[in-house]
């Protein structure tokens, strides 16, 4: 979900106004491909991915104007558990304006514990060092993930300063926090079906009260490890098009190919 591809709350123009939009890494409910560092522990090592997608979706909401994405993740995890990485896509937050990339530094502990559990722990901080309307977009971000084997995943967000839109007074840092289930179950072979839930709010400010929306997704992913393939249809509830307007995803598509390294 996340799929940080893991994964933004955004505001777009509209109508000759600013409207909002969501994030995230990568499909709004992730399939457990997304752009992300690994759970599992080892030795030292270095890895990553890069993938192509025909849409970045983060929780329900595209941040690439409904255009294909290309991202990035280059990550090190020592054998304690740290980790540290740096998660690269591009993006267009506001369709009036120029193509923007999201830039994500991310610091972190994964572990495994006995009887299948596994969790991890990361900061995030988001920036888009090129958009029109600069530092106003950028954000950090908590995230906690459980997962039991291959086949369940729950996780949560917390963000003290998303994005959001005010009338007249443009973008204003809101807390934010989501919830957000993911499962997964082999279906035939390399070929598994995945599908995912969450629930994503919007903290009040001056004249604007909390607003949340409900996201998923369902689809399928085959492993051709090192490469992965999958598409899942995406959806939102009402209260996202209140927040987002076109950008909240109605039952769209999307397509990823990830290879990692």
């Amino acid at each position: 979900m996340g799929a940080r591809n893991n994964p933004l709350e955004y505001p777009v123009r509209g109508g000759g106004g600013a409207a909002l939009r969501l994030l995230a890494a990568a499909v709004a409910v992730s399939m457990g491909l997304a752009l992300d560092a690994p759970r599992c522990l080892g030795a030292d090592s270095w890895g990553g991915s890069l993938g192509i997608s025909s849409d970045y979706f983060v929780r329900g909401i595209t941040r690439t104007n409904d255009r294909a994405a290309l991202q990035l993740d280059v990550h090190y995890v020592d054998s304690s558990g740290l980790v540290a990485g740096l998660f690269g896509s591009n993006t267009q937050i506001d369709p009036y304006e120029a193509r923007d990339v999201e830039l994500n530094g991310y610091l972190g502990f994964s572990w495994s514990g006995r009887n299948d559990w596994h969790g991890r722990i990361l900061g995030s901080y988001y920036a888009y060092p090129w958009n029109a309307e600069g530092s106003s977009y950028n954000y950090a971000e908590l995230e906690i993930d459980m997962g039991y084997q291959d086949w369940l995943d729950v996780g949560v967000t917390y963000s003290p300063d998303a994005p959001r839109y005010r009338p007249y007074r443009g973008l204003v840092g809101v807390s934010a926090e989501s919830i957000e289930l993911n499962l997964q179950h082999p279906l035939l072979g390399k070929l598994s079906g995945v599908a995912g839930v969450g629930y994503y709010e919007l903290g009040a400010l001056d004249g604007l009260s909390g607003m949340g929306y409900v996201y998923g997704s369902i689809g399928a992913s085959y492993d051709l490890a090192p490469v992965a393939l999958a598409i899942s249809y995406v959806d939102t509830s009402a209260a996202a098009k209140r927040l987002y307007y076109e950008a909240a995803a109605t039952g769209r598509w999307t397509a990823t190919v990830i290879w990692r390294f």
